[in-house]
């Protein structure tokens, strides 16, 4: 986008199936503990990376998308992470999310990851069908020439 970078808090998503499974999964943690079977500092040589790489992804993935209304974009944003993937966000929270998982060594996030991602595949594809509605060709040559998560 050249020049200053520009931030748009709106644009900071935070994605309801990764919010309700991490919640469940440290709520399920903290009645019936299913530890992961390492030394916490296993987990946290892990998990710290992954959540900075996921806080990084994120936040370079709202400076791409500028000043622009991500909820209502007037165009398509195809710079920085969104040159190589066309959720970098999602990709970018599914990061935090193990992340944290093993930081705090915490395997019933884990568990339910395989139904966060199936729900933000079905968000995703519903996502797609309005972009594809409303940027035609536009979206179905970025379709085909960037992958939908990596």
């Amino acid at each position: 986008m050249g020049g200053r970078a520009v931030w748009r808090w709106g644009n900071v998503p935070l994605p309801e199936a990764h919010v309700v499974g991490l919640g469940a999964g440290l709520l399920l943690e903290a009645v019936a503990r299913r530890r992961l079977g390492w030394p916490a500092w296993v987990g946290h040589a892990v998990g710290w990376p992954l959540v900075a790489a996921g806080l990084g992804l994120a936040a370079w993935a709202v400076l791409a998308a500028g000043t622009m209304d991500m909820e209502r974009p007037e165009a398509l944003v195809r710079e920085g992470p969104y040159a190589r993937s066309r959720n970098p966000m999602y990709l970018a929270w599914t990061l935090v999310y193990v992340g944290v998982a093993f930081v705090l060594g915490a395997g019933w996030p884990l568990l339910l990851l395989p139904v966060v991602l199936v729900r933000v595949h079905l968000d995703v594809v519903k996502e797609e069908r309005s972009l594809a509605e409303r940027f035609g060709a536009g979206y179905a040559g970025y379709r085909a020439s960037v992958r939908r998560y990596l």
